[in-house]
């Protein structure tokens, strides 16, 4: 799930943005993984 959470965001936004942001601000980047994995769990 991980590697489709980086591949979805970098979609949304840029290429890297998913590094980025974990390198950036890296609670931010927690909870949007948790916020994907919420919503697409199955």
């Amino acid at each position: 799930m991980y590697e489709q959470f980086i591949e979805l965001t970098d979609q949304l936004f840029w290429e890297g943005y998913a590094e980025q942001l974990a390198q950036e601000n890296p609670a931010q980047f927690q909870m949007e993984f948790r916020d994907f994995l919420n919503t697409y769990q199955y």
